[in-house]
């Protein structure tokens, strides 16, 4: 039973922290090994490209709890979404203390003038979910995390990666890593493939379009992405697709930062191929699993994980509790 004798001590939080909170967010799931590395990347951008708010309760040198609030830079006329994220020590777990910290979240929200509150949490932490239905939160979206099982899968993946590759071939698709492309034009390019698939993702929360040189920052600044993990598909001097590995630099599982393609293109199993390619790269790189988020309303993305054996982790429960 956790000891109801102390209230939880916050303080802001900085990015030296983040060591701290990757060990909390593992010891809620030892599955999930988080890379302090990334996550420390992962605050600077969100320093950097939005508003971010941080604080963290620390005890004999352990993370006890966190709390974080984050926001897109709004134009006048946005919809004001705020994301909230809350990690509570399991130990030490009680509705009311792990309430609070979702209340600090939306205390710093209003401030900074938010509508909307979001949260998201996997469906099997039932007590973080059942503290959030309590105060007020409602469903409005899932999504999937999925895994798929490399060692199991092997052989199939480069067997389908054969196919994919003589596919491909016979389209006039040539698909290589962006560390092997020499078109002086290949970042303008990405960027502007990268974000005309990212328009048709859906969502209810809706994200600022980067700038050229933001994108850049945020995804070629990652440390957990390199340029060779970064598969390209090129038709008519053109790139027309991409799927990126983020890899972990001292601890934990990749995982499928993005897959798309554009718009004129799909249909034609490119999407598919250069995830095969993704995939054999991991498996080529020692890894045994990767994971991957997708919207459940993404049915192309989601058919392409089917086909390669994914199997669903946990569905990921996106909330909205109205600030007003």
């Amino acid at each position: 039973m956790p000891d109801m004798a102390f209230r939880l001590q916050l303080r802001p939080s900085t990015l030296d922290d983040a060591d701290l909170v990757a060990a909390l967010q593992a010891q809620r799931d030892p599955d999930d090994l988080s890379d302090p590395v990334l996550l420390r990347y992962w605050w600077q951008m969100a320093n950097e490209l939005q508003r971010s708010m941080r604080q963290v309760a620390v005890q004999d040198g352990e993370a006890l709890a966190y709390v974080g609030a984050q926001h897109e830079l709004w134009a006048p006329d946005d919809r004001r979404f705020g994301v909230v994220r809350a990690l509570l020590r399991k130990d030490v777990w009680d509705r009311t203390r792990y309430s609070e910290l979702i209340s600090a979240g939306e205390h710093w929200l209003r401030d900074e003038g938010a509508t909307t509150s979001v949260v998201r949490v996997r469906e099997d932490f039932a007590k973080d979910l059942d503290a959030l239905h309590r105060i007020g939160y409602r469903e409005d979206r899932r999504m999937r995390m999925s895994e798929l099982d490399l060692l199991a899968k092997r052989e199939e993946i480069l067997r389908t990666l054969d196919e994919c590759r003589s596919e491909m071939r016979r389209q006039g698709v040539d698909i290589h890593p962006l560390s092997q492309d020499t078109d002086p034009d290949r970042y303008q390019q990405l960027y502007e493939m990268v974000i005309e698939s990212e328009m048709d993702i859906p969502r209810t929360v809706p994200w600022r379009v980067l700038s050229f040189p933001e994108w850049q920052r945020f995804w070629l600044g990652n440390p957990g992405i390199r340029e060779d993990h970064f598969w390209i598909a090129c038709e008519g001097g053109r790139i027309v697709g991409t799927s990126v590995l983020d890899c972990p630099v001292t601890r934990g599982i990749p995982w499928t930062a993005f897959t798309g393609t554009l718009r004129s293109v799909r249909g034609r199993g490119i999407a598919r191929a250069l995830k095969y390619e993704s995939m054999a790269q991991a498996i080529e790189a020692g890894y045994t699993r990767v994971r991957t988020n997708n919207d459940a309303d993404n049915p192309p993305i989601l058919r392409i994980n089917n086909q390669m054996g994914y199997r669903l982790v946990a569905p990921i429960i996106e909330l909205h509790r109205s600030l007003d």
